[in-house]
């Protein structure tokens, strides 16, 4: 990828640039000292190494820094590169992801986000991820929101129900909450046995996959030709990508339904521990099936709660609100809440805007989300 190297923006006490690869240790630096967590520095340069759209990218930043006078890193905000296509056509496209900034610069943080908006040869800007403090900037700075109704409400399964219980008494304040646990873990598996949550029967052949094959991209071509909506591309090359670091380490489970011999549709769970109150968790991260097939959606998510069960996972959770989506997944029943701000925000060139003003013109997941 070709290193960037102008300043974009100066004054007299910290400039931004665009970052190198240079730039790992001090970026991960600055996460731990503002509790963004610990960078994996040698996995994120291994990422962009292996990244499958070098070329047609190769102008753009990998994202920008906040650097003072002396040569220190107070602030940073990452730029994920990706295709995206809709009806037909490719579309470059930008995630912001990981926007902080030391506190003694706050004051420059709002121009790390007008930067990364303003960037050239890029169609669409995304951030799938927003803070709370990032929703209330980008809807000051009048970014549209991806209109997806229900993306803040996500969907719950509960694999474990005294686990699901005791997140559940804790969020709501309730003391005693892990004395309460079991009783309360009994009456909520009670209720989903009746409710049918997360229960159901299957249609398709379900397998558990260690690696991404040569199906998936033929699965992809389907996919892509089924109805227009935006969606990231997900060749093979891509999907390995994307989630080959879970993989190798087992935080990662891939799902493929069968019918008739071909591939009709996949989901990649992504294991969490420690989140969401306690719980350990499955993520959907991604669940695609070709022609949007309601039945193998249902399917897929009946096999990612199985699995959670069988292997003492606590739920799997599912955040999406697209309606070819949502809707097998609200026929299974789950349990909800409503997220306290919303995390979807978008900026399209003319050209995509006008297209994009329905939530049936997305197909928006973890996926899309750094």
């Amino acid at each position: 990828m070709k290193k960037v190297t102008e300043h974009v923006k100066s004054d007299l006490a910290a400039r931004i640039r665009p970052a190198v690869f240079a730039d790992a240790e001090a970026i991960k630096q600055l996460h731990e000292r503002n509790g963004m967590g610990w960078l994996d520095t040698a996995a994120w340069r291994s990422c962009w190494d292996s990244y499958p759209f070098a070329r047609e990218f190769a102008d753009i930043p990998i994202g920008w820094v906040l650097e003072t006078d002396n040569g220190a890193v107070v602030g940073t905000i990452g730029n994920v590169h990706m295709l995206y296509e809709m009806d037909g056509r490719r579309f470059k496209a930008a995630i912001a992801t990981a926007w902080v900034v030391d506190a003694s610069h706050r004051g420059k943080a709002l121009h790390l986000t007008t930067i990364f908006f303003k960037q050239k040869g890029v169609d669409l800007f995304l951030n799938g991820s927003a803070s709370q403090t990032a929703s209330h900037v980008l809807t000051g700075l009048r970014i549209p929101r991806i209109p997806i109704p229900n993306y803040d409400i996500p969907c719950f399964w509960a694999a474990s129900p005294m686990s699901f219980a005791k997140a559940a008494l804790r969020r709501r304040g309730i003391p005693a909450a892990s004395v309460l646990a079991y009783p309360a873990g009994i009456v909520l598996l009670v209720r989903d046995i009746l409710r049918r949550s997360g229960r159901g029967t299957m249609s398709s052949t379900l397998r558990r996959l260690q690696t991404f094959d040569d199906r998936f991209d033929s699965l992809w071509q389907r996919i892509s030709a089924g109805p227009p909506r935006l969606r990231a591309v997900r060749t093979r090359a891509v999907l390995d990508w994307k989630f080959s670091s879970e993989l190798s380490a087992g935080r990662a489970a891939i799902l493929a339904a069968e019918s008739a011999g071909k591939l009709a549709g996949y989901i990649v769970l992504v294991h969490r521990q420690g989140s969401d109150l306690g719980m350990e968790l499955y993520d959907v991260s991604d669940i695609q099936a070709a022609g949007d097939d309601p039945t193998v959606f249902n399917d897929l998510l009946l096999g990612a709660i199985q699995l959670a069960r069988k292997e003492g996972v606590d739920a799997v959770k599912l955040m999406t609100g697209t309606p070819a989506k949502r809707a097998p997944a609200d026929a299974l029943r789950p349990h909800t809440y409503q997220l306290p701000f919303w995390q979807l925000y978008y900026k399209a060139s003319p050209e995509l805007s006008s297209a994009l003003c329905s939530a049936e013109a997305w197909d928006f997941s973890l996926f899309d989300t750094y």
